[in-house]
């Protein structure tokens, strides 16, 4: 167990330096639109199966798996009613059967060797979409390599989930780039000064009574994270949930307004001795729409009395880009503090490694790696 308020120990604990790269998430967001605007959008690629032009995609697609695909979620619940084409994120093995020519198909996959992305990779070609792959190496970039596919490379050697500036501000400058939207560079751009500002405030030096991130860590010690979001925030409350998952090793759970006002309130209704093994964690915004806010304020008095805390993150910026990405970024730090004061290591995943090394017997990467290349 570490103490928050000693930052040695906390970066000897923290052997792959986690608290620090989230400090430098700022700049690796500037760092990702520019890789992003820096790509070369091609007319046309070349298969086996045909030519597939690019230009002006009818349908928006996000392939992938973990953490390269959350982003995908987050942006189709900030740009929700803002874009001029649907979105669609596509997880598991392949794509859905409307996912056919006139889809711009963005493939993510940070290692480069996801089975279901390849997959996806695969049938994508296969069906005549538009694609751009971001990986930072592995089957994924050697195959864009040979197919001419447009390849976003992004820096390798850490933990994917980590990794977010890379994955998930790349999908806004694409849109913009397709004509599908305006304005979101320049929203990203606010949002990595906005996460500047917060870097400091839950940065390791800042002691736990002035610091949200340990505050929160502590508080959630010795509970299940039960996180609840809406709307703009409804798959951020997702990602915490897989962050405390990841980083925390604890088992956590999420859900949204309206959805758990409609069956997982009545859950509440339990014996206390249950229920104390929980602790809520609500995310806000001040922009919360009334409807939204009534049922928040609503289910903590009608059912949230017999948690063991009912915790807030308040989401911060101008606009439901900055407020979803703020939250992000509390509740990623908040998890990495947890886990330091449980004794962890928040970076090691042994049990995916371990599940990854069972699932390698069937070889499905290999055999999809000669489908591509039968394409190619």
């Amino acid at each position: 167990m570490v103490l928050l308020d000693d930052p040695v120990a906390m970066r000897k604990a923290d052997e792959h330096g986690m608290l620090e790269f989230y400090m430098r998430w700022p700049d690796a967001i500037h760092e990702a639109i520019e890789r992003a605007m820096a790509i070369e959008i091609p007319d046309e690629v070349r298969t086996r199966k045909g030519i597939i032009k690019y230009g002006q995609p009818e349908l928006f697609a996000v392939a992938g798996m973990g953490g390269s695909i959350i982003g995908g979620d987050i942006l189709s619940d900030v740009l929700q009613g803002e874009l001029s084409v649907p979105v669609q994120v596509c997880r598991g093995y392949g794509l859905p059967a409307w996912v056919g020519p006139g889809a711009l198909v963005v493939v993510i996959s940070y290692s480069g060797n996801t089975e279901e992305t390849l997959v996806a990779f695969s049938e994508a070609l296969k069906r005549g979409c538009m694609v751009i792959a971001i990986t930072s190496g592995g089957h994924l970039a050697g195959f864009c390599r040979k197919t001419g596919v447009p390849l976003l490379a992004v820096p390798g050697g850490r933990a994917t989930r980590m990794s977010f500036p890379y994955l998930f501000f790349p999908l806004l400058v694409f849109l913009e780039r397709f004509g599908l939207a305006k304005g979101l560079r320049e929203r990203a751009e606010k949002t990595a000064e906005l996460l500047r500002s917060m870097a400091e405030e839950l940065g390791p030096e800042r002691p736990a009574q002035e610091n949200k991130a340990k505050e929160l860590a502590l508080e959630l010690m010795g509970t299940i994270p039960l996180v609840y979001g809406f709307k703009w925030l409804r798959s951020v409350a997702y990602r915490l949930k897989t962050q405390f998952n990841e980083n925390s090793k604890i088992p956590s759970f999420s859900n949204w307004f309206p959805a758990m006002n409609h069956h997982e309130i009545v859950g509440w209704e339990a014996e206390e001795e249950l229920l104390r093994a929980f602790s809520v964690l609500l995310l806000r915004s001040r922009n919360e729409p009334p409807e939204i806010r009534r049922r928040i304020e609503l289910t903590k008095e009608i059912a949230l009395g017999k948690a063991s805390k009912v915790l807030e993150i308040w989401a911060k910026g101008s606009s439901k880009l900055e407020e979803a990405v703020s939250v992000l970024y509390v509740g990623d730090i908040v998890s990495i503090y947890l886990a330091l004061a449980r004794g962890v290591d928040p970076y090691r995943t042994r049990s995916i490694d371990a599940l990854k090394a069972g699932m390698a017997e069937l070889k499905i990467a290999e055999k999809v790696k000669k489908a591509i290349e039968e394409l190619i």
